[in-house]
């Protein structure tokens, strides 16, 4: 393959699947004369110890539960996009000398083997010029370059496909939430936060192009043990190992600013907004923006689309943070 575009392709569908390590989520999207549509979504757990750190170590059980939710979901579309995560996963800006943009994918290539953590021969690349600038007087292509190890983005689609489902499209989940976010333009420059349960993605967005995207190791499931254990969701227990935890997403978001300040010119993030299984918890936002000393806010993509009516809406809303990235799957064909 050696491609990412082989099976990033566009497609038809306006199902999402996102399979996390704790959880499974499906949203079914469609465009109507009022705008995008949300007509029907699902939760599930991820059978335990079947995703790891965005890797499927189980094809089997994650196929059982994804066939299982969507069936429960009342979910019948057979062909869906769904989303690779995880510490080799990347997308970042690059800049080009001005080429033909049929030329950008090729050398795009050279570029990604300066980037990349694997071997540029066992990964699937995709680039897109987003913009231009003037670097020294000279005119440079911005390109979004996506990266994945080939072998992590097929055993996503083949769980898909033992489920009964053609994947349509793999994307990089940072990609997707970035997607589900910027449905409305978003002012300045925005890190979008999304908290799973084994490992935190951040994207830094400019002018809805995300800049710079990173995995880390902090999640929320820990986060959410660490609640329990202090006996609420508050994060006002006072619990070292519940602060301890806070402190480390805080340090990890803190070294991704500075690669982006160090990156673009010393450019500040104006606000953070947070989304995932994880962004309700203990307190997170308030946390955040104490000590990062930026506005902070939980979003759930639910602005820029219209939840059909006969879904639950107190429901919906409590789901919403944890289906940013299924929504911004779904959405792909569709905006």
């Amino acid at each position: 393959m050696g491609q990412l575009t082989d099976i990033f392709q566009i497609g038809a569908a306006s199902l999402g699947v996102d399979i996390g390590s704790a959880a499974i989520k499906v949203v079914e999207a469609r465009r109507g004369r009022r705008g995008v549509e949300l007509v029907r979504y699902g939760v599930a757990p991820t059978p335990p110890g079947a995703v790891m750190e965005g890797r499927i170590v189980n094809d089997r059980a994650v196929a059982g539960a994804l066939d299982a939710l969507l069936r429960t979901a009342g979910i019948r579309r057979r062909e869906a996009v769904v989303s690779v995560a995880g510490p080799n996963v990347l997308a970042r800006i690059l800049r080009l000398p001005p080429i033909p943009h049929e030329e950008v994918k090729q050398a795009i290539r050279w570029e990604a083997e300066r980037h990349l953590p694997f071997p540029v021969e066992e990964a699937v690349l995709d680039a897109q010029v987003v913009g231009e600038v003037m670097e020294d007087g000279q005119r440079q292509l911005e390109v979004l370059l996506a990266a994945a190890p080939e072998a992590m983005a097929m055993s996503c689609v083949q769980v898909l496909e033992e489920a009964g489902v053609r994947a349509a499209a793999v994307e990089l989940s940072a990609l997707a939430m970035v997607r589900a976010l910027t449905l409305r333009p978003l002012p300045g420059t925005v890190a979008t936060v999304n908290l799973g349960a084994s490992t935190t993605e951040v994207a830094i967005v400019r002018a809805g192009v995300p800049q710079v995207t990173r995995t880390v190791a902090e999640g929320a499931g820990v986060l959410l043990k660490e609640i329990a254990a202090a006996g609420g969701e508050g994060g006002s227990t006072g619990s070292g190992a519940l602060v301890g935890v806070l402190d480390a997403l805080t340090a990890q978001l803190r070294r991704s600013f500075d690669f982006f300040r160090a990156q673009y010119g010393g450019q500040q993030v104006d606000r953070i907004l947070l989304c995932g299984g994880g962004a309700r918890a203990g307190g997170l936002d308030r946390h955040l923006a104490l000590e990062m000393e930026i506005p902070v806010a939980v979003a759930t993509a639910l602005d820029g689309i219209r939840p059909s009516q006969r879904l639950d809406a107190d429901a919906l809303e409590r789901a919403g943070p944890q289906l940013v990235t299924a929504i911004g799957l779904a959405l792909r064909t569709l905006v």
